[in-house]
């Protein structure tokens, strides 16, 4: 299948999901990377997507990094065809829809900062941790244009079980292999 067949089927299913369901399968994906991940590398820089259509609900991430003073970012969009930019996360920070992109909702101003963790959103993963995304290529820019800066980044999709691949995805070179996929019900990792 194309890539494209292949995000019809995944953003339908996940179009099916309840509001409960996307808040129960989020909150575990949540707790997933709470005790897992987070405990060794709590003094570093998580950057944090804003969900929008079922994505995994980041709330909870959210608040856990700010009760713990945890330093974390948002990923905001400059321009299209271009690296993502990170927001540091501040007290009172305004929100407003991307100007290219309505559906995306980023800070309008804030600290500019390079994360030690990206963690992104999904439509779909394979075994072997590549990702299918809603096809804008901004993470897997991102991803390329911050490794050159800091090599030593890592990528963290949160994703539900159900976008689990069987086969493997289509992958092409400017295509980014996730380093952790967190779902509902498992941790997966790159070898």
């Amino acid at each position: 299948m194309t890539k494209s067949e292949l995000r019809k089927i995944f953003k339908d299913e996940r179009a099916a999901l309840t509001y409960d369901e996307v808040q129960s399968k989020s909150a575990a994906v949540g707790r997933n990377f709470i005790q897992k991940i987070f405990p060794q590398n709590r003094d570093k820089i998580f950057a944090v997507y804003i969900p929008s259509r079922n994505e995994v609900d980041t709330k909870e991430l959210i608040e856990f990094f700010r009760k713990n003073h945890v330093r974390f970012c948002y990923p905001k969009i400059i321009a299209k065809n271009s690296a993502l930019e990170f927001v540091l996360a501040e007290k009172n920070q305004k929100f407003a829809p991307n100007i290219f992109f309505p559906k995306i909702i980023e800070p309008i101003l804030g600290q500019k900062v390079i994360p030690d963790f990206i963690i992104l959103p999904l439509l779909a993963f394979d075994r072997n941790l590549n990702r299918l995304g809603m096809g804008g290529g901004f993470f897997d820019r991102t991803i390329e244009f911050l490794q050159k800066q800091k090599p030593e980044i890592k990528t963290i999709g949160l994703a539900y079980e159900f976008q689990r691949a069987d086969e493997n995805l289509p992958h092409e070179k400017t295509d980014k292999t996730l380093d952790v996929i967190i779902t509902e019900k498992s941790i997966f990792l790159r070898s």
